[in-house]
């Protein structure tokens, strides 16, 4: 035997001691340097499983919230479906000559608005109301320097769903006209 196969006898002995459980030589370093190799190849394999363990249950999380994602809007949509049948119907009439009540249409868009603040839509605002500008969630349509906490009319109400702003609120200085607005 060369000193090498000698060495690696020596080192798989011990590793074979370690795995018995029989008592090796504690004041053989080889048998320490075995031991300890052996401890490392354990908790490389245990952390190796621990890491896939984690991707797979990172994975899950992500297709349990696209799954509840999609649960949510199904849901609102279902409570929609009915209401922008009517307002499709509604449309039809208005096409073909009919003239519609505009009680009727403001009702429809009661129950929508209703369905939508139940699923977390809040308005920005109320048209006409007069508040401190706040450009993180109003708009200017005047051209003239709003700064922050100058008083302010709201012209176009906006939208937030949850703490994200979907539309900020249209808003000019208090005193001014209305101005008209492309896509209001």
């Amino acid at each position: 035997m060369t000193i090498q196969s000698a060495d690696w006898h020596t080192r798989l002995k011990a590793a074979w001691d370690a795995l018995r459980g029989t008592p090796a030589d504690p004041g053989d370093p080889r048998a320490r340097i075995a031991a300890l190799e052996l401890d490392l190849r354990e908790r490389e394999a245990e952390l190796a499983r621990v890491r896939e363990e984690y991707g797979r249950l990172g994975g899950q999380a992500d297709r349990d919230r696209a799954g509840a994602a999609a649960e949510g809007l199904g849901g609102l949509a279902k409570r929609l479906a009915p209401l922008f049948s009517q307002l499709a119907t509604m449309q039809s009439l208005a096409e073909a000559g009919r003239e519609l009540r505009c009680a009727d249409v403001l009702k429809l868009f009661g129950k929508v608005a209703s369905v939508l603040g139940e699923a977390g839509l809040a308005r920005i605002g109320t048209v006409g109301e007069q508040i401190p500008f706040d450009a993180r969630l109003h708009q200017r349509l005047s051209g003239a320097d709003v700064q922050d906490d100058s008083v302010v009319a709201v012209r176009f109400v906006g939208y937030r769903l949850g703490e994200t702003i979907v539309l900020k609120a249209m808003v000019s200085r208090t005193g001014a006209a209305p101005e008209p607005a492309d896509d209001a």
